[in-house]
């Protein structure tokens, strides 16, 4: 009896040994699959985030570059200070090949610096800008909230939302040195809207 029930037992460690193999070579083939998965999504991001800067790139080559007036006629030009959009391009400080001075177009309570590709800062001319914009809004100004929004192309690449980043906290830097206080500014980076050039919005409000 012995020896008949350990004969009807002898099966199981095959068993056992065959559906362990089964298992091993299930998650390896997982492996592969997910590893195989990471590098194709790789490779796509890659290609898209190369499709859009080619996009972007040859947008810039499509646009004439324009020469920028002077600093002083910009700031004469808000005197009228007419329904709109006052637009101030920078030039930064990143590269000294670049156009300086800004553009203004009259607004009530809104300014937008719009920056060259390269520009993280505010050139001194564009400071100027900003500065002689922000007086012709009137001193009652900067007791008003400033809301700072970043926009600009291809804003699902992160390298493009931290250049937004710099722009606003360079903007920010020129509102707190012209007395508005740290807590009344706001900051948002516009990931959503894939804008045609790089800009920084500010807007105030009571």
């Amino acid at each position: 009896m012995a020896g008949g029930k350990s004969s009807a037992d002898s099966y199981w460690p095959g068993f056992v040994d065959a559906l362990t193999n089964v298992v091993i070579a299930m998650i390896f083939v997982v492996v592969v699959l997910a590893i195989s998965l990471a590098f194709a999504a790789q490779l796509m991001g890659k290609k898209i985030a190369e499709r859009i800067i080619k996009e972007h790139e040859a947008r810039q080559v499509q646009t004439a570059p324009r020469a920028p007036p002077s600093a002083e006629a910009d700031v004469r030009s808000a005197e009228s200070l007419i329904e709109g959009r006052i637009r101030i391009p920078v030039a930064g400080n990143e590269s000294a090949s670049a156009p300086a001075g800004g553009k203004l177009r009259d607004a009530r309570n809104v300014l937008q610096l719009d920056f060259t590709p390269q520009a993280l800062t505010l050139d001194e001319p564009a400071v100027a800008a900003f500065k002689g914009a922000l007086a012709k809004l009137g001193p009652d100004t900067t007791k008003k909230r400033a809301s700072l929004v970043g926009r600009g192309p291809a804003m699902a690449l992160s390298d493009n939302q931290r250049a937004a980043y710099l722009r606003v906290m360079a903007t920010r830097n020129v509102l707190i040195e012209n007395g508005f206080p740290p807590e009344r500014i706001s900051v948002r980076i516009d990931t959503e809207t894939d804008a045609p050039g790089a800009s920084v919005s500010v807007t105030f409000t009571e």
